[in-house]
């Protein structure tokens, strides 16, 4: 099993270089992405619904077509676990802990289902 490495905000950003592109649509597996969320600091993170079915809410990739940022469901509504996938090494860089209702201030019970 692949060991995860919990990425630092500037780590994540560094991965971000010259914008994201939703690929979601496009994008191919290029790594197991499902075992290295079985790790227990990684699974303990997320969804129990999305992990279990395997579910994927999107995928982005930098305009260097370097890293692929895979977005699975966190425990609460807008928190994701980004899993960050170097694509010229074919494996995963980590991931990084995406809480949107702390960063942009949102209210998640106001928010409509």
């Amino acid at each position: 099993m692949t060991t995860a490495h919990e990425l630092t905000e500037n780590e994540y950003l560094a991965t971000m270089s010259g914008g994201m592109k939703n690929v979601t649509d496009t994008a191919g597996g290029i790594v197991d992405i499902w075992e290295y969320a079985s790790n227990f600091g990684v699974r303990m993170l997320l969804s129990d619904y999305g992990f279990e079915n395997r579910i994927i809410e999107a995928v982005y990739e930098n305009s260097s077509c370097t890293y692929q940022h895979i977005l699975l469901f966190g425990l609460r509504e807008n928190v994701y676990i980004v899993v960050v996938v170097d694509m010229q090494k074919g494996e995963i860089y980590g991931h990084y802990y995406l809480d949107l209702n702390e960063k942009y201030g949102l209210d998640e019970s106001s928010s409509e289902l």
